[in-house]
């Protein structure tokens, strides 16, 4: 069976959680039943719901049906986490990414450390060459970095109101109130940046995203964040998402899912046509750096909609021939 398989990784992720909520009360048919759909794919309810009842062709038998309902063999037991040397290899491996001492303390890295301590990686990042990403990614393992991405974290997990000094590839210094909405990581420009909405008077005003790395002050606030911040967020989106077409000439489906990570889509491949229709959707805020990634991609990508992002596509391209053409004559011999 594959590591991470799609479909059985995932079984075993919702039957933990259905053998931990027996651990403390007896479960009807409806409460398994949720759980599963809640947590699986589309196909799921069909194919372990009867496991777990123990009324399909291959039942678990992990649930007793008692009187009051279904109940683990042995009350209160708690499911023992289990990981196969190749699952810690690569626990391992994560644990050597740069980025991921961002997200614990000091001692909870040198815990996770000592637990694996006699674990052989899968492979060291110095093994891996990038392509397709920027030079001047985030300095990860400069302090007052780590000090600000601590913070920020800290504040969205909280709920609080962060004041942010920031300075812009301009040298123009903002300082301003920021309800944070989460962390996005380009993997394309190797940063992190902040989502969040600018307060003015305690009420939220627009929407901006900022790069860690230009955030030079930030102080977390005794004032919680609007309770309607996502719903506001979700808001400003764009109207239409962006729909393309990619063809798999010169690797085009990796290339652009990693390009696009940040970006929240739906993609769908056409067995027929060995294509893959996908909706991109953005905020205005987005729209500059979504237009540009989407024409390095040349003739990869066919952008199909909506009408006004398909008419500044045209008009770059257009703008390009023609500064290509009036270079071209310039440096042609007379």
């Amino acid at each position: 069976m594959e590591l991470f398989s799609e479909i059985h990784s995932r079984y075993y992720y919702i039957i933990s959680q259905v053998l931990q909520a027996a651990s403390s009360r007896s479960l009807t048919t409806r409460d398994i039943a949720a759980i599963v759909s809640e947590l699986g794919f589309a196909e799921t309810s069909l194919n372990l719901t009867p496991a777990l009842l123990n009324t399909g062709q291959n039942n678990y038998r992990l649930l007793i049906n008692r009187p009051s309902g279904y109940s683990q063999p042995v009350p209160q037991n708690l499911p023992p986490p289990m990981l196969t040397t190749l699952q810690k290899r690569w626990l391992k491996t994560i644990l050597a990414d740069k980025r991921f001492k961002l997200f614990t303390n000091g001692n909870e890295y040198d815990l996770y450390s000592s637990l694996l301590a006699d674990i052989e990686p899968l492979y060291c990042p110095d093994c891996l060459l990038p392509v397709d990403m920027a030079n001047d990614g985030d300095a990860y393992d400069n302090n007052e970095y780590k000090y600000i991405f601590a913070t920020i974290l800290t504040a969205i997990q909280a709920s609080k109101i962060l004041l942010i000094t920031y300075e812009s590839g301009k040298g123009n210094r903002l300082s301003a109130y920021i309800a944070p909405y989460k962390l996005e990581y380009s993997m394309k420009d190797d940063k992190f940046r902040l989502i969040g909405v600018r307060m003015r008077q305690k009420k939220l005003k627009s929407l901006y995203k900022l790069n860690l790395a230009r955030i030079t002050s930030v102080t977390v606030m005794d004032w919680n964040a609007p309770t309607d911040l996502a719903r506001y967020i979700q808001s400003l989106r764009m109207p239409q998402p962006v729909e393309i077409e990619i063809t798999n000439e010169r690797n085009g489906f990796e290339r652009i899912f990693t390009q696009l990570s940040n970006f929240e889509r739906i993609s769908e491949y056409d067995e027929q046509t060995k294509t893959c229709h996908m909706k991109i959707y953005y905020y205005e805020v987005d729209e500059m750096e979504l237009l540009i990634t989407l024409l390095s991609f040349g003739p990869v990508i066919r952008v199909l909609g909506p009408a006004d992002f398909s008419k500044q596509i045209i008009e770059r391209i257009v703008n390009q021939k023609r500064l290509f053409a009036e270079t071209a004559n310039r440096v042609s011999p007379r």
